[in-house]
């Protein structure tokens, strides 16, 4: 996989990891200004950043099963994609996460399918706080782990 598309693929990447960065700016700012003894709204901020952050790190899973296999399972779609990330394809392409983050991200994909279908007016913070806590360890290794992903594409595509 050479040339046009993986350069595609390396400014999608990059630019994915711009906004990966305005949302973890977004958290870090509104962390900074809640209430130790959070409400439900701040529950509720919480959740929706957390969510933000994984639904733009899913859109860089698309691209690159689509720059590489473009094949995806329709059923359990989501969590098929992200099992895909940890797979190395010989001769194809590396994987992209680590078994932490693969297990970091598993626990945030589970708390946004339940946010999505199952909608709750009050949010229970202990649920808030283990998901926040898988959060901050996941930021540094993820955005560490697309940057070399980024290195690999380049040494791809001869760059």
């Amino acid at each position: 996989m050479k040339g046009n598309s993986v350069d595609i693929l390396i400014g999608e990447i990059s630019k994915s990891i711009e906004l990966l960065n305005k949302i973890n700016g977004k958290y870090l700012s509104f962390t900074e200004k809640r209430n130790s003894f959070p409400d439900n709204f701040d529950l509720i901020v919480l959740a929706e950043i957390i969510t933000d952050y994984y639904t733009c790190l899913e859109t860089v899973f698309v691209r690159i099963s689509k720059t590489f296999e473009n094949n995806l399972e329709k059923i359990r779609w989501h969590a098929n994609l992200l099992e895909r990330m940890i797979v190395e394809i010989p001769g194809i392409r590396k994987a992209l996460l680590s078994d932490r983050s693969y297990n970091l991200l598993k626990e945030i994909m589970r708390f946004r399918h339940f946010k999505t279908y199952y909608f709750e007016l009050e949010y229970d913070k202990d649920r808030i706080d283990f998901i926040e806590k898988k959060y901050n360890e996941l930021v540094p290794l993820v955005l560490q782990e697309l940057e070399q992903y980024i290195i690999f594409l380049q040494e791809l595509n001869g760059s």
